[in-house]
């Protein structure tokens, strides 16, 4: 049997074409068909078969492959190299950067000012662009400034969805979007933090084309962006509430990432509710491994956690040196009412085991008396004082904050949160 008839054999039932490179698994499983069938005996054949067999023969092998592969026609070699990666390890710092340069190539055909297409996906009102990402299904609920889809990536095996954030086209809009990128570049994909959320790409669609589509406003910019396992508001409806080391590593992680954004990338937030705080679900989580972090020169180490927390949506941003040091304070301050219980101040529903709520509140307690006295003294680190009122003498006892090496590190990068470069130079509306 020749060659090329043993590869047909071997590609029947398999969703795409696969011609296998010399010396490979597959390619050795081809030559094994070769000899495993007997070839049989070629039978003289006139000059009008042989025309006919011959174009038939040719149809076969010059058949240009579905648009679609010719799209995606990298994807078995990515997939091959990133199976074990991002399947066994969904999420650590070095898979999220690798799915993203995946999902980058997969989205660099779609134009920046591409328009979205409605479409219908189980009976329900969905979006596409050619194809290449659909927009699939709402989750969570609209807010006044955007609506979130679940997004797929078709023809991509072992894919990771991404949410889609659809946005109005205004300048705060798209300040958000440039702060979404600049955090991806300069944070993310140098390692200098994990605390942050991806964004893959963004599109614009015109007014002109937006309306020849028949788009809504709040249609016309999207971001594409990494999507989370859930924020913390809906973690605090599971059994995670009263976990006693659970909470405390989530409200510290909390604390380093409004930290890392006021002083790393130089704006205060505005608006630290439970709904803008995001999780993942950690995968290289080990009870004895560490995160190593840096701020004025101290070394400091918090201990692995299932989740790891991110903090997300900036459209109510001001730049750091504009913002009221009360309003800076606050940032820190009213997050810490969504580890607590509704009884006692709270954001929490449901019920929390006492001591674990008592040890919360005692930290926003904490939090609240540093920033009164922060203020009256008109000292504005802090975050310092937040380490060294917190962090170093609360519960010290449990080891998840640490001053002293670890044996165990997760990140060979230290997640500095100190001011390294020039702050972005980004114009929001409350600024």
């Amino acid at each position: 049997m020749k060659y090329f008839d043993a590869l047909k054999i071997y590609n029947q039932g398999k969703s795409a074409w696969c011609s296998p490179r010399k010396d490979t698994v597959d390619y050795k499983a081809v030559i094994a068909i070769m000899k495993k069938t007997p070839e049989t005996p070629s039978k003289k054949i006139s000059p009008k078969s042989s025309k006919s067999s011959l174009s038939k023969k040719a149809d076969i092998v010059l058949k240009k492959p579905p648009s679609k592969s010719l799209l995606f026609k990298n994807a078995n070699i990515i997939q091959r190299f990133l199976k074990n990666k991002l399947i066994l390890i969904k999420y650590n710092l070095d898979t999220r950067i690798q799915r993203y340069n995946l999902i980058k190539k997969r989205l660099a055909d779609i134009k920046s000012n591409k328009c979205l297409t409605k479409k219908i996906f189980n009976n329900k009102q969905g979006y596409t662009i050619d194809g290449i990402v659909n927009l699939e299904k709402k989750i969570g609920s609209d807010s006044v400034n955007a609506s979130i889809y679940l997004t797929s990536i078709p023809y991509l095996r072992w894919s990771y969805p991404i949410a889609s954030k659809l946005m109005k086209v205004t300048a705060n809009n798209e300040s958000e979007t440039k702060m979404n990128e600049w955090i991806t570049e300069n944070l993310i994909l140098k390692k200098q933090s994990k605390h942050f959320i991806i964004m893959y790409k963004t599109t614009k669609c015109s007014p002109s084309e937006g309306t020849a589509n028949k788009l809504l406003t709040g249609e016309r910019l999207v971001n594409y962006n990494e999507l989370c396992d859930g924020d913390l508001s809906s973690l605090m409806k599971t059994d995670a509430r009263n976990d006693n080391m659970l909470m405390i590593n989530m409200a510290y992680q909390i604390l380093i990432a409004i930290a890392t954004y006021h002083n790393r990338v130089g704006y205060c937030h505005g608006d630290c509710h439970h709904g803008n705080f995001l999780y993942q679900l950690n995968t290289e989580h080990s009870d004895t491994a560490y995160y190593h972090y840096v701020y004025n020169g101290l070394d400091f180490y918090i201990k692995s956690c299932k989740y790891n927390m991110c903090i997300f949506d900036f459209g109510t941003s001001v730049p750091i040196w504009k913002s009221d040091d009360q309003f800076i304070y606050s940032d820190y301050h009213r997050i810490l009412h969504g580890f607590v219980s509704s009884k006692t101040n709270g954001w929490i529903e449901g019920d929390v085991i006492a001591q674990v709520n008592a040890n919360m509140f005692m930290i926003m307690t904490k939090i609240q008396r540093i920033m009164i006295s922060l203020l009256k003294n008109k000292d504005s680190d802090m975050f310092q004082a937040i380490i060294d009122n917190v962090f170093k003498v609360f519960r010290p006892e449990n080891g998840i904050f640490t001053t002293n090496k670890p044996a165990k590190i997760l990140n060979k990068i230290p997640f500095i949160i100190n001011k390294v470069q020039l702050y972005p130079e980004i114009n929001f509306k409350n600024a």
